[in-house]
């Protein structure tokens, strides 16, 4: 055990000597002399051109069909105005000059979940979750999804390797759970960049963790990158595993600690899943302990590093609550200390930026475990004055203050999100959060929760697309907690008959045998 925390904090030592850059001051131009006839203006410079992603401008189809006639892959991407992520990916991967080089050789489809027929789309392609980045080949079929989380260069790498035709993400892991050696670097590279937690169909159910055990293996020192991750991934689904496993060899994450290229490729997994790679490596309490202090303290000592986004850099202190924080002990002023010199520091830098929507909530999270309570309620209380989205920061302090015990005023402020919000889909989705937060909060007062509930049936222009994609099951899940609600408090005389009435008069007006008229009956009792 001894030389194993030897070896473990060689590893953390080694990181925490980091290069800095340094601030470069441009020589004063010398005066003129006064004698000196003065110089002709120059003509003014042409303005250079304005680097951006060309978004296709038409519908999807019309996407779909140019991609088709060009021979040229699609890359979709999926996200809505009030998502952090996906302000992380537009103020990060979108504003990379390298990938809007390589994007000009896609067509590059921009679908927000609020446009007309989106949460259709979202359907066919199985877009759960926003951010979703997805590339096609010309025929149309679906080639990889992209992690929202890797490093930037990793989406070069993936969008370079799309231009060789790829083949589809299922065709590559059939063949790994056949032999690892059958896949070309290429292919070990696109299945590294994967986005696994967002499609769980892309792997077959009952798959074995030691899949990715094998795809590290295969990756090896040709890609270390590569091998880091899939390392990581299978420590995650070992760790959710159901059947009892004997702990993973170590030596891989120790590799991953000691350097810093293997350490920021694999961020999004050492700050996202901590605690099951821990649960993985492990199940010795003393040697756990030991890897624990490690792990918190490289991830600490480099969450400053310029190869990493603001928002990245505050996901550091999410390592440490999951494996060092005590949850009945109080934190180390010290600690405290470095949590407000680091949101301080991040609201300042991205202030005006458009990064700024993912900074914010991550500060705020990070100040709440923090038991920072008051700094974060500030925090969002002025954030709600000057974002273009301040509904999204209305329901925090929602959730925030239920946390508190403020019921009166967490209902309050999930009502001012709903008749803040924009969009149909998103404002289905919040109108589904606020009647879900009254039924949880005030559930002796129906005449609240019938408020909640009836106010979606008076937006017309939103009933028309409320059974495709997310809208449907948003409805879905309202309509279960309001019936939950029903059966325990109603003493066998419902209170949702007004609920119920609307529910039947919009099924009415359905197609009969319509996929909308058969999800529309599903919610009759």
């Amino acid at each position: 055990m001894t030389f194993r925390l030897a070896r473990l904090t060689s590893a953390f030592l080694a990181l925490t000597i980091l290069t800095g850059c340094e601030q470069s001051t441009a020589p004063e131009k010398p005066q003129e002399a006064e004698s000196q006839p003065a110089a002709a203006p120059e003509a003014p410079s042409p303005e250079p051109e304005k680097l951006e992603i060309a978004w296709f401008k038409g519908g999807v189809q019309e996407a779909f069909a140019l991609a088709k006639a060009e021979n040229k892959p699609l890359f979709l991407y999926w996200g809505a105005v009030w998502c952090p992520p996906c302000v992380e990916i537009k103020a990060t991967v979108f504003k990379s000059p390298q990938f809007i080089a390589q994007s000009r050789l896609f067509i590059p489809l921009y679908l927000d979940g609020d446009t007309a027929r989106a949460q259709i789309y979202g359907d066919k392609f199985g877009t759960k979750v926003y951010p979703t980045l997805i590339v096609f080949n010309p025929e149309g079929e679906e080639v990889t999804r992209l992690n929202a989380g890797m490093e930037l260069s990793a989406y070069n790498t993936v969008l370079e390797l799309s231009l060789d035709s790829m083949r589809p993400t299922g065709d590559l892991v059939e063949a790994a759970m056949e032999d690892p050696a059958l896949l070309t670097d290429a292919e070990l590279q696109q299945l590294a960049s994967y986005s696994w937690y967002d499609n769980a169909k892309a792997l077959p159910e009952g798959t074995p963790p030691e899949l990715f055990k094998n795809l590290s293996e295969a990756a090896g020192e040709n890609h270390p990158k590569a091998a880091a991750r899939f390392y990581l991934q299978y420590l995650v689904m070992l760790a959710d595993s159901e059947e009892e496993f004997e702990s993973a060899d170590p030596a891989p994450l120790d590799a991953i600690l000691a350097d810093p290229d293997l350490l920021f490729a694999s961020w999004d997994y050492l700050t996202a899943y901590p605690d099951k790679i821990i649960a993985a490596v492990e199940d010795d309490e003393t040697e756990t302990a030991g890897l624990r202090y490690v792990l918190v303290g490289v991830v600490l000592k480099n969450r400053h590093n310029e190869n990493l986004s603001t928002t990245k850099q505050m996901a550091a202190w999410n390592t440490y609550f999951a494996l060092q924080a005590g949850e009945d002990e109080e934190l180390p002023a010290e600690i405290i200390d470095d949590i407000r010199a680091d949101g301080i520091a991040a609201e300042r830098k991205t202030a005006g930026t458009h990064e700024r929507q993912s900074v914010i909530d991550s500060v705020y999270s990070t100040y709440l475990d923090a038991g920072l309570v008051d700094e974060a309620r500030a925090l969002l209380k002025a954030e709600i004055e000057t974002s273009k989205t301040p509904y999204y920061f209305m329901s925090a302090l929602a959730e925030l203050e239920e946390q508190e015990g403020n019921m009166d005023l967490a209902v309050d402020w999930r009502r001012k999100a709903y008749e803040n919000s924009t969009g149909p889909a998103t404002r289905i989705r919040w109108w589904a959060r606020y009647t879900q937060a009254v039924v949880r909060m005030v559930p002796d007062n129906p005449e609240a929760i019938d408020a909640a509930a009836m106010v979606i049936f008076s937006e017309t222009d939103l009933l028309a697309q409320i059974f495709a994609g997310a809208n449907f099951r948003n409805l879905q899940n309202t309509t279960n907690a309001l019936q939950d609600w029903d059966e325990e408090f109603s003493a066998g005389q419902s209170k949702l008959g007004a609920y119920h009435a609307a529910i039947n008069s919009l099924c009415s007006v359905q197609a009969p045998g319509s996929s909308a008229y058969v999800s529309c009956r599903s919610l009759l009792p």
